[in-house]
């Protein structure tokens, strides 16, 4: 016979779980919707219809469908971050492990950028690269822009140039920055 304290737990990690799933279908229902019309026209009832949950479910896990793209958005940012954790001293194998993922996950990325959300609210190159003041901070930041710039021009031209290439450009960019 299961202790309360067992039966908490048990319920407690099933509610976490439900979670979960119900976070990955209105997700998936936000991409399929993506897909087919601007985002700005998609209603939560259209995202909870197609996702087979109710509104109080979406409102439980987000507090609007841009929340949806925040949180897909920073689960693929977490991952290329721990990804590109080897390469810390590296930076321009950094960036060309950055640009190659990008590529790989042209959908994901297109999403985030068809929403206006784009690598995330901390900026990539300050979670990589934690500064160590407050000046370094700004300077880091100045950094960003120009790089998300750069991914975002490079993306939406089709990305012709080789994420090698890119590499290149943004070790040679970012190091005159300094």
């Amino acid at each position: 016979m299961k202790t309360e304290l067992e039966r908490k737990e048990i319920l407690r990690l099933s509610n976490v779980e439900s979670n979960r799933i119900t976070k990955e279908c209105l997700q998936i229902a936000l991409m399929k919707l993506m897909a087919k019309k601007d985002f700005d026209k998609i209603t939560i009832t259209e995202i909870t219809t197609l996702a087979g949950v109710s509104r109080t479910a979406f409102y439980r896990n987000y507090e609007s469908k841009e929340a949806i793209i925040e949180d897909a958005c920073q689960s693929t940012f977490n991952k290329l971050t721990e990804s590109l954790e080897k390469y810390r001293d590296d930076r321009k194998s950094w960036y060309i492990v950055f640009f190659k993922t990008i590529k790989e996950n042209k959908e994901s990325v297109k999403i985030a950028l068809d929403a206006h959300v784009f690598l995330g609210h901390k900026g990539i190159l300050n979670t990589a690269f934690p500064p160590g003041s407050a000046e370094e901070h700004y300077i880091n930041s100045a950094k960003e822009a120009v790089f998300t710039r750069l991914t975002t021009d490079w993306f939406e031209d089709g990305m012709k140039e080789s994420p090698e290439k890119m590499g290149e450009i943004c070790d040679r960019l970012i190091k005159s920055l300094k």
